[in-house]
């Protein structure tokens, strides 16, 4: 069964390690790098609140309209 999963982080969760290193998970959902993140999250910085996005995999992104409400 295909499933849709939403990403509502527009930026990545910051990890501070016992050794001082911190370390960037994905939270968008973008990244190439996962579970890191490589910096595409900055593509949704623009998003509306409250709006749903596709990404493909070019990153080109197409919001997305609910005929529901």
């Amino acid at each position: 069964m295909a499933r849709i999963v939403l990403h509502e982080r527009d930026h990545p969760y910051a990890i501070k390690l016992d050794n001082g290193k911190e370390i960037h998970i994905c939270g968008c959902g973008l990244s190439k790098n996962k579970p890191y993140c490589d910096g595409t999250h900055r593509k949704t910085q623009d998003e509306e609140p409250g709006k749903v996005y596709l990404y493909d995999e070019a990153n080109s992104r197409v919001k997305l309209v609910s005929f529901y409400y």
